[in-house]
């Protein structure tokens, strides 16, 4: 089967979220808002088009950078692996998700600058990580899908608590 691969830029909705998968492998969710600028013909000026939501989960060193890099309103650009989700909800509502497995995330310098600090490569998961439980709860969690505690067994940590890159790294 093909993977569908995209490229999306957009502004962070929230913080990213670091947690990590019930094996411990660390990753960071978040929600990137995009919005299509058109041409209006009639007036000639620019309009929006809708804005579309996107879950974005980004694993190991990636994640770890990811959530001491990015915040609430930053322009960004991610690409990676996209997956489209279905599901019911409690009210018997069909309700649809679309989820980027992320390779590569970064700030779109369109809008301003940034400073790069190198760190160590993550390595390339090949397994589906985002039908991870953990995975899941965050990005419902971010999309405002309610949560049950008791049945959500994972805690969201705190920036601090979160591996560095190089320790994630050793660690995997």
């Amino acid at each position: 089967m093909n993977e569908i691969y995209v490229t999306v830029s957009g502004r962070l909705v929230a913080d990213p979220e670091a947690r990590n998968t019930k094996n411990g492998v660390p990753f960071a969710a978040f929600r990137v808002a995009s919005t299509a600028r058109r041409v209006n013909r009639t007036t000639g000026e620019f309009e929006d088009a809708g804005t579309s939501f996107v879950g974005v989960t980004a694993f190991r060193s990636l994640g770890a950078n990811v959530a001491h890099s990015l915040h609430k309103g930053d322009p960004v650009v991610v690409h990676g692996r996209m997956r489209v989700n279905q599901w019911m909800r409690q009210d018997d509502t069909l309700a649809t998700s679309v989820e980027i497995d992320a390779y590569s995330v970064g700030h779109d310098l369109s809008y301003g600058t940034t400073t790069f600090a190198k760190v160590s490569r993550a390595q390339v998961d090949r397994t589906d990580r985002l039908s991870d439980e953990a995975v899941q709860a965050a990005h419902a969690r971010a999309s405002g899908e309610e949560l049950d505690a008791e049945t959500d067994p994972y805690v969201v940590e705190d920036e601090e608590a979160f591996e560095p890159a190089e320790a994630a790294l050793t660690n995997a």
